[in-house]
């Protein structure tokens, strides 16, 4: 999918996703392809069984139930997804913990991804790059440091955040 449409891209609400018991190969190919129209397409494989188990190491998420993932897993796993190309594995962490102190899950979820989507149609309506973009490095200059500015601000935010919690 082109930047041009990301105002049409939509991720699976809560409801939406599966409510079955899942095996490691299904929940990775599953939240590929919830996401695989946004990523990058040299970065088809933005999940794989080796990041899964790592992440569940790391307790970034819950493990498994004999071997079975859950709607539960596939929320976080697209949230994860998403959240690591920008932030750390620490900085995710902090995130989640932050979030989910004050909301559910499902809450949290549902409103992490209609913000993703709000936030891609805003870059997709505010930044499309027409032929002559491409070639400028003026507008690859302007999306690079926007994208820097942002992830500074989220990082002073989380930071911040985290300070306030621990006081």
């Amino acid at each position: 999918m082109d930047t041009a449409n990301w105002n049409e891209f939509r991720l699976p609400r809560w409801e939406e996703l599966p409510n079955l018991s899942l095996y490691l190969d299904q929940v990775v190919e599953l939240t590929t392809e919830a996401l695989a129209e946004i990523m990058p397409s040299h970065e088809k494989k933005v999940l794989t069984s080796s990041m899964l188990n790592n992440y569940v190491k790391q307790s970034l998420m819950p493990a498994p139930i004999k071997k079975r993932y859950s709607k539960q897993h596939i929320a976080f796993l697209i949230v994860i997804t998403l959240m690591k190309q920008t932030f750390s594995l620490s900085e995710i962490e902090t995130t989640l913990n932050l979030a989910l102190k004050e909301t559910s899950l499902k809450e949290f979820y549902n409103e992490f991804v209609q913000q993703q989507e709000q936030s891609l149609a805003f870059v997709s309506q505010n930044m499309q790059a027409t032929e002559s973009d491409v070639e400028n490095p003026n507008r690859l200059i302007q999306a690079v440091t926007l994208a820097i500015a942002t992830s500074l601000y989220s990082k002073q935010l989380i930071e911040k955040t985290q300070l306030d919690v621990a006081e």
